[in-house]
This record gives C-alpha cells, structure tokens and sequence, in this order.
C-alpha cells in the first residue's frame, strides 16, 4: 500500500503523480504519527526536514532505537523490505544531477508498523517539498521499483551519522540492501535484542553486519565484534 497525507505538502505533491496509476491512500493526519490501515507492506510518501535545507532525496525504515521522539513505540523497530528500499533509492540518480543528496537515513520516527514499511521523503525544505520534478522522479522511483524483480543481498548496516553516506554509498556500489540501519548516535540500540531485530526483523533477514569503522566508538566496535562472536554473524568493516 503507498501512503501519502493531504496534509504534509512534500507527500502530497509526490502523490499526485501516482494517483490514478496506482492505489494510493491519504491518511490526512500527520506523517509520523497515523494508525497505519491494514496491508501487506507499506511505501510512505513524506516531506524530510533538516536544519541544513539541502535539497535530498532519502529512503529509510520507520521505527525508534530508543525513547519514541516522534510517533512510533519506545524500542521498538518495523518490519523492513531492503530490497525495494534500494531499488527505490537506484532511481533518485536523476537528482543527484540537480544537486540532491541521495540517501539512506537511519530508522527512527514513527508510526509503528507490524508489515515491512519504508518512507521515501523529500526534503530538506519547503522550496525542495515543492520541486515539481523532484516530486515526480520520487513518484516515478516508486512506481518502477514496485515491478522491479531484482533482489540483493541483505545487511544490518551501523555506524555513522544519521545520513549514513559511507554505507550509502557502499550499498549503491556494491548491490546490497540494509534491513535496518543503526547511526553512531543511536547508543540506545547498541544492545543484543535489538542486533537480533537489526538482522531479522525483515522480510529479507540476514546474518551478515557491516560496520564503518570510523563511524562508531571502540566501545561500540567491541561490542559488535562480542556479539559475532557469541552469534556466528559475518562482519565487514568498511
């Protein structure tokens, strides 16, 4: 089910360049914080806002690490679909040409979901939620990869800012998908049951973790390298 809401202006400028091709459902209540209708996963169209204001492109699974901040459940995560999630974010190449930032966020924000769920926002401004072209080349990367059979290789990703550029960029180079991505700051979701929910609260689980080595403490490196240890689970420091 694709998502959008009337009342978030990035969202529903996305929308109207899907409406009419595919179904497509306005939960006209904020972005982050609606009760989701049943489906079997969920694409949420949202505006993305940043201090900076740089125009970007994102694509990132719901869900907080810890303290519920905006919408959602406290420590709980959402089901994820990586491979649609890259194949989505394949397609945002045209805006990068127009000086976007293509990238992945890490999970946070709500609301909760129990089905795989993405959100693919525009941002980081209200001149940028209003950029015609942006909006339909987001529409466009929907639509395309929801038809698209390719599948990859799936990773629980960490480390890193918020944006997560290094694993971004890895993940684009080198055909893999997160199923969840976990940011340098996010010292609350640095425990074992929420690694286990990294690797396999996905519809595409996995076994495998990459680490940016520059992009977490050397507390959070041990801890990483303990729990592979302790469960049999490859990494790979980038």
């Amino acid at each position: 089910m694709i998502i959008f809401s009337s009342k978030n202006i990035a969202s529903r400028n996305i929308a109207k360049f899907i409406d009419g091709r595919l179904d497509i459902f306005d939960v006209n209540d904020s972005i982050t914080n609606f009760k989701p209708p049943k489906a079997d996963f969920y694409i949420v169209l949202s505006s993305h806002t940043a201090k900076s204001g740089i125009p970007s492109a994102t694509v990132h699974v719901p869900g907080n690490w810890g303290k519920a901040l905006l919408g959602g459940i406290d420590n709980k995560l959402c089901p994820s679909f990586p491979s649609l999630m890259l194949n989505i974010l394949k397609r945002y190449s045209p805006l990068a040409e127009r000086g976007y930032e293509i990238t992945y966020e890490v999970d946070h924000h709500g609301p909760y979901f129990d089905k795989p769920v993405m959100f693919v926002e525009l941002g980081s401004s209200e001149t940028y939620w209003n950029d015609e072209y942006a909006a339909k080349i987001i529409a466009e990367a929907v639509i395309e990869a929801l038809d698209d059979p390719n599948r990859y290789p799936t990773y629980f990703g960490i480390g890193g800012t918020h944006y997560v550029e290094k694993l971004t960029k890895y993940s684009l180079q080198n055909n893999i998908a997160y199923t969840h991505l976990l940011a340098k700051y996010q010292i609350e979701g640095f425990n074992e049951d929420k690694f286990i929910d990294g690797l396999n609260l996905s519809i595409e689980p996995s076994n495998k973790i990459i680490v940016e080595k520059k992009g977490v403490t050397s507390d959070q490196k041990n801890f990483i390298m303990n729990f592979s240890s302790k469960y049999g689970v490859e990494i790979i420091f980038i």
